[in-house]
């Protein structure tokens, strides 16, 4: 069996703002429209490799492809990029799955009036109505089982990843217009809980603005669903990160973590080719994307000796 290390580009999608550019190529999924999409300057990603005498063609990217007869497997190691194994003191993990991801555009319009002379019943606020809003969806994510209702196809159980939620508001208002505009961000390792929740969300905002009269339109601007890591590979990880770490330490007292990503990483794109497992290593507070992201030495090296002892099982 042979065993390749690759380092993939723009997972985050930066600059081109489609993410796992790299990834989805070797896994087939990048379509060849994706070549023409643009960054701020107008740069296609067809364009951005020439000034490296690269040539990107539809026929360079169907041969970037790989069969995936030829592929065993694939692991990720990644940092965690949240406070749960610092908290824990560990310094590993092994992940079950990768949360998917809807994004929503939301734009609330009113009109604007005299502070003093607008009786309050007819005011037509926009700000109101968004804060009103994000109240709501913290306390859809934080208490879903108050909001949803299960039916034969969405049972009870989902509470318990619905409660895995994470959502990021981001408000902007701009004087001399009469709108705000803000973006959700909502995350779940189940796919019909979380379009339980987008349903139920999209509702609830267009009752606040009805009730405040004001306009609301919601844009679905991104979907991705949800990718369970294959169980052997979760199994088998497990077991390295034990004998790694034992291996390092010479004693392993606790139980090696398994928790859940909320957090896209490119194994998302490459469980279109093939089974996936992950490893995350653990990060000071959580922090990533910043100057200040740090993880230890001896982390890496324990994540190092994890992999290791996960190849000699397999040899």
């Amino acid at each position: 069996m042979l065993y390749l290390v690759i380092a993939f580009s723009d997972e985050e999608g930066v600059r081109f703002q489609s993410t796992f550019i790299g990834s989805a190529a070797i896994a087939g999924i990048l379509p060849v429209s994706g070549l023409q999409i643009t960054d701020k300057s107008g740069v296609t990603i067809q364009d951005a490799p020439k000034k490296n005498s690269i040539e990107v063609t539809e026929e360079h990217l169907q041969q970037l492809r790989y069969d995936p007869k030829s592929v065993w497997g694939y692991v990720e190691i990644h940092i965690e990029q949240g406070p749960v194994l610092e908290w824990v003191g560990f310094p590993l993990e092994v992940v079950k799955g990768i949360a998917g991801q809807t994004r929503l555009k939301v734009t609330m319009r009113g009109s604007q009036g005299h502070a003093g002379s607008v009786p309050m019943s007819m005011r037509h606020d926009r700000m109101a109505a968004a804060a009103e809003a994000i109240v709501l969806l913290e306390s859809l994510c934080k208490h879903p089982q108050y909001f949803l209702s299960f039916d034969g196809r969405c049972k009870s159980y989902l509470l318990e990843s619905l409660s895995t939620y994470s959502f990021v508001p981001l408000v902007r208002y701009r004087l001399g217009q009469v709108q705000v505009t803000f973006t959700v961000d909502l995350r779940a390792i189940d796919d019909m809980g979380r379009e339980a929740v987008v349903c139920e969300l999209s509702n609830r905002l267009y009752q606040i603005c009805d009730r405040r009269s004001v306009s609301c339109t919601i844009d679905r601007k991104h979907d991705a669903n949800a990718v369970i890591c294959d169980s052997e590979l979760t199994s088998k990880l497990k077991l390295a990160d034990y004998l790694g770490l034992k291996r390092m330490t010479g004693s392993v007292q606790d139980e090696v973590p398994v928790l859940m990503s909320g957090a896209g990483h490119d194994a998302m794109a490459l469980s279109h080719l093939t089974k996936v497992g992950m490893l995350f290593v653990r990060c000071r507070g959580g922090i990533s994307h910043f100057p200040e992201e740090h993880v230890l030495e001896d982390d890496v090296w324990a994540s190092g000796l994890a992999i290791l002892a996960f190849i000699e099982t397999q040899l």
